[in-house]
Parts: C-alpha cells; structure tokens; sequence
C-alpha cells in the first residue's frame, strides 16, 4: 500500500512539473525562422519538440510506475492480483506506451506548411489541405498563446505562437484570407498586424 502512495505521489510531482515546463514555454517570444523564407515557397510551422518529447515522457513514467506495481504485486501474492487484475494492468500500460509512442512520431513528423493557395497540415497519420477561401473563422487566444483556425467543413488547426516562422505566417494570412473572415475577429487581425508588424509575438489577450 505504501509503495503505491510513493509511486502515485512521485507521478504527480512530475506531472505539475511537466505543466509547468509547458506553460513556461508558452510565455516565450515567438522564434525566428530558422531559414529566411521567400514568397512563393512553402512556409514550414514546427511546434518545438519539447513538447511531444514533455508528453511522451509524462505517459513513459506512469508506464513504468504500473508496470512495477503489477511486478511486484504479483510476486508478492499472485492469487489475490489474479490473471484479470494482470491483464487489466498490462492493458494500461499498453495504452500508455501507445500515447508515448504517438507523441514522438508526432515530434518527427508533425508541421503545417503554408502555401500561397492554403495550408497543407501534416500529421502522424495523414494530411489535411485547407484553402484560404475555405477558412470559416480565425481566432487568437491570448492566454494559451495560439490562432485557432476552423474550416467550412468543420476541421481545426492550432498554430502556437513560439513555432518559428509565424511573422511570416502572419502577413501571408493578411494578404490571403478572406476579408469577412479577418473582420469577424477584430482581436485575432490586430494580433496577425502586430505578429506581421513587428516580427514578434502579440502581447497576451482574452480573446478566443
């Protein structure tokens, strides 16, 4: 019983601290763009891998906490643990090294990459292309730090601000989305003018 209070103590001492590692990146400037982009290029968007890395390592350790109590239970009395307490214990701990193994080939693989005609999102098991005549609706929250896009079909993107690249991204969308769609949220144009003005990141807003 002991051993469990430790494990379970020492997995919430890390969550907070990888939450905490998070929200500290957040509260960064936005990166510059590691190679200088031209018009008519494709503009690449990377989130930092920190943070896939945080996540995978935050599955990685209740993985392993479970798996040495099911280790350990079961050499200490086996009938009371029993084959389905077992089965249930490894299920767990297969669904947690699947999130694990998730997040680092999204760390790998995962970007978005803006075209002169819409954005083309890359992810661990397919792709998705918006045009910029289909984006229903932009949006910037201040305080998670990121443009929420949403498509007339109803899919979604999140471009963070610390990704390298989004001054570019800033000025593309300015010239290229549609007029309704940037005057339906006063707050997210101002935060694109200011992020392409300035080449920095927009001060924090409520606004979502």
């Amino acid at each position: 019983m002991r051993e469990s209070l430790i494990a379970f103590a020492v997995l919430a001492v890390f969550m907070f601290a990888a939450q905490a590692a998070r929200l500290r990146g957040r509260r960064r400037r936005a990166a510059p763009s590691h190679v200088p982009w031209k018009p008519g290029q494709p503009l690449v968007l990377r989130t930092p891998p920190r943070n896939a890395l945080l996540s995978c390592v935050t599955a990685l350790v209740p993985a392993v906490l479970v798996a040495a109590l099911m280790i350990r239970s079961w050499g200490a009395q086996p009938r009371r643990v029993g084959p389905v307490g077992m089965a249930g214990g490894a299920a767990v701990v297969l669904l947690l090294l699947s999130v694990a193994v998730f997040q680092l080939a999204s760390a790998a693989r995962a970007h978005v990459m803006v075209h002169d005609t819409g954005l083309e999102r890359v992810g661990v098991f397919g792709r998705l292309l918006v045009g910029w005549g289909s984006v229903a609706k932009l949006s910037f929250n201040g305080a998670q730090r990121w443009f929420h896009v949403t498509t007339d079909q109803g899919a979604h993107l999140w471009l963070p601000l610390e990704v390298a690249g989004m001054p570019e991204f800033a000025a593309l969308a300015l010239r290229r989305l549609p007029r309704q769609v940037l005057e339906a949220d006063p707050a997210a144009r101002e935060a694109l003018q200011e992020l392409a003005g300035t080449g920095g990141a927009p001060r924090s807003r409520s606004a979502m």
